[in-house]
């Protein structure tokens, strides 16, 4: 003999606390659904955005590219020429797709087909902006000196800035499609960080370019005789640490904001550490005798480092601490209780 199942009566089944509950679930699977998919949409217009960003200035460092007469190297000139190129083919595309809701919208629009272009645009730019940036190539940035003095003091300064500007508004751009290309495959959407992620990347290419100039700095500069006196390649050596510290702290963040697994204490931590090394590295970088008071890479990559660390710890500081977040008590539940309703949305 089989057990019977449980079975409601008819009382039981047309009761009116019954309909209710099965009334309130249908209402948040509704409301979660929404949700998600006002999410999606949001994310994809956001994307939708930085492809049309990337497509107008990808056109722009082309533009600026071929018509400055200092290019000398053919060999960088035909790189650069390349990357622009095929930006601009790959970014309209994009756009292409997700605008018109066609075929090509579904097969491409959040697919891994649009991650592995967008991965692919990022290594270029990877690849292109440190030769466009290269103050011995006289592209983006060129060294200039003191004369008739014993220190000449060279520093990198921008001499082609529409191509300096366009160059790295690509880049940006590039990263910021992937980024929120990961950020929605990997489904972060929980952690204290997820709208920050965004931010703790630029940190990450802040930290990034500070290295790579510090770095360059200390290898052409520092390295020569009456390049530059000592306490500028020690407070470039103090830019160089920052670089590395910032750029781990913020891969590690990122990455687990991206997931979805961020500590609010460690995010608020984290973020406080790195204002604070942004802050001595902005000045000891671009004041008095550092090696950044010219304007280039050097010196914006300090201040963005400076900026961004500060609007993080001010947000993620806020969220933990629950400013402006509190429940109101409109929101409390009622006398009567919908204890199974208020358990399903706590799930959800």
């Amino acid at each position: 003999r089989q057990p019977a199942l449980p079975s409601l009566s008819y009382n039981e089944a047309t009761s009116p606390s019954h309909n209710q509950s099965i009334a309130n679930k249908t209402t948040i699977m509704s409301a979660a659904d929404a949700t998600i998919s006002a999410t999606s949409a949001l994310v994809d217009r956001r994307r939708l955005n930085s492809w049309a960003l990337l497509a107008l200035f990808s056109t722009l460092a082309l533009t600026a590219h071929e018509t400055d007469d200092q290019n000398s190297n053919s060999k960088l000139n035909l790189w650069v020429t390349v990357c622009t190129s095929i930006t601009i083919v790959f970014s309209v595309i994009s756009v292409v797709a997700h605008v018109g809701g066609n075929a090509l919208g579904s097969l491409f629009v959040g697919t891994i087909l649009e991650g592995i272009l967008s991965l692919v645009l990022v290594g270029m730019w990877a690849g292109c902006l440190p030769v466009i940036m290269d103050p011995s190539n006289g592209l983006g940035q060129m060294y200039v000196g003191k004369s008739g003095s014993t220190v000449a003091d060279y520093q990198s300064t921008i001499s082609n800035a529409n191509l300096y500007f366009t160059g790295w508004g690509c880049g940006i751009c590039a990263l910021s499609v992937l980024a929120m290309y990961i950020r929605e495959r990997l489904g972060g959407a929980s952690g204290t960080g997820m709208g920050y992620t965004a931010k703790w990347y630029l940190l990450m290419l802040a930290s990034i370019i500070v290295i790579i100039e510090s770095m360059r700095f200390k290898n052409q500069v520092c390295s020569i005789d009456g390049g530059t006196s000592t306490t500028t390649c020690h407070r470039n050596t103090y830019g160089l640490v920052t670089g590395i510290v910032g750029l781990v702290i913020s891969f590690l963040i990122s990455l687990f904001s991206s997931l979805g697994k961020d500590s609010a204490l460690i995010t608020t931590a984290s973020s406080f550490l790195m204002a604070v090394l942004y802050t001595v590295c902005a000045g000891l970088l671009t004041f008095e005798n550092g090696p950044a008071t010219y304007v280039g890479n050097h010196y914006f990559s300090a201040w963005a480092g400076f900026f961004i660390s500060f609007i993080i710890f001010g947000s993620v500081l806020k969220e933990f601490l629950g400013v402006g977040s509190g429940v109101s008590a409109s929101a409390a539940p009622s006398e009567g209780g919908n204890t199974e309703s208020d358990a399903e949305m706590d799930r959800i």
